[in-house]
């Protein structure tokens, strides 16, 4: 069995200073329970487990160590997505050690990310009252407060963060978020900051991204915002952030494959391709095609660029962005009419079935 750490100091020796005023004589009634208390709340605010005693004029402060390994616990079942588990752990230790760090900041970014939001903002807020110094308190606070619509308060605590980390990615990154639904002039520079930190944060390319589009207009930085949203499908396929990014980009390609205002030949000249190619092939053949072009296009097509091309196996040969994704809705209007694909070709393809029906 590990033996607790063990801490003794003279009380004569300690500083009392960071008691109340009234309570500093030591021999004032109360002075030891008093004194037992700060001492404990001191440690548990640097996230420590401690048992905190008196013997004659000295403090005595043992490490808790079956508190320790219930934090270790409950930490490495958050991680591992087991939350029901490390709440619970969390939500004991908080009945025993109210004001540690550990405990109040853990439980209450659980309780924010399951919408108890009061109950997170309550305990975050009390973490800070506790640890003024800990950015990523005010991070998690700012977060809560996001989620419960106090835009204001969210943004006060994300200025904090980020004035006690001025490095420090998920505080520029929150910071940013917040300054860019707020129309804030910083919020650019903030996000901007957050990607240096955190080159590969999807959460930080993504809100860079959307913040450029919403102000800028120019080409160049047209282009910056589709390499940010490219790389936000790169780092974290799959992901929410990714999906987002697949719906700006495929907004971004058709803003400028509309911009004629008219009906795209080229487009026509695809569906009426892809009509033809489909006569032969059966209804699962089809599918196998929109299937196939579905997943090219989850990692980004370029519909605009004739000079980059794609691979399909179900029907070889090389094809441009366009190209894949007229296959793939004219694919889908034949196994699965009306199915959205966040590309309207609804009118070339009806003009390229017009002229194939005629042709046959």
């Amino acid at each position: 069995m590990q033996t607790p750490s063990t801490v003794f100091i003279k009380i004569a020796d300690y500083d009392l200073s960071g008691l109340p005023e009234t309570c500093r004589d030591p021999n004032a009634p109360g002075f030891a329970d008093i004194l037992i208390r700060h001492v404990a709340d001191e440690y548990a605010a640097d996230g420590m487990f401690a048992n905190v005693s008196i013997e004659q004029d000295t403090l005595i402060i043992a490490e808790d160590l079956e508190a320790k390994a219930k934090s270790d616990e409950g930490l490495g079942a958050l991680q591992r997505g087991v939350y029901a588990t490390g709440k619970a752990i969390f939500e004991a230790l908080l009945f025993e050690h109210p004001n540690n760090a550990i405990v109040l900041y853990n439980l209450g970014m659980v309780y924010s990310d399951e919408g108890n939001l009061d109950k997170a903002i309550e305990l975050l807020s009390t973490l800070i009252r506790l640890k003024p110094d800990y950015a990523h308190g005010w991070v998690a606070l700012s977060v809560a407060y996001m989620r419960n619509n106090q835009i204001v308060e969210a943004d006060q605590a994300a200025q904090k963060a980020v004035q006690l980390a001025p490095n420090d990615q998920y505080a520029l990154r929150t910071a940013g978020y917040i300054a860019s639904k707020l129309n804030e002039p910083e919020a650019a520079a903030l996000l901007e900051n957050a990607v240096r930190a955190g080159p590969n944060d999807p959460i930080a390319l993504l809100a860079l991204a959307e913040n450029l589009q919403a102000r800028h207009q120019d080409e160049a930085i047209k282009k910056r915002v589709a390499a940010l949203l490219t790389q936000v499908i790169d780092v974290a396929p799959g992901s929410k952030a990714a999906e987002r990014a697949e719906e700006i980009l495929r907004t971004l390609a058709y803003d400028k494959f509309r911009q004629t205002g008219s009906l795209n030949p080229q487009a026509i000249e695809y569906c009426l391709q892809a009509l033809k190619a489909f006569q032969s092939m059966t209804p699962q053949e089809v599918a196998g095609v929109a299937m196939e072009a579905a997943a090219l296009g989850q990692s980004g097509l370029d519909v605009n660029n004739s000079n980059k091309t794609y691979q399909l196996r179900a029907i070889p040969g090389n094809y441009t962005g366009l190209q894949v994704v007229c296959f793939m809705y004219v694919a889908l209007a034949q196994v699965a009419p009306g199915q959205d694909i966040g590309f309207d070709l609804k009118a070339e393809f009806e003009e390229a079935l017009r002229i194939f029906n005629a042709a046959t």
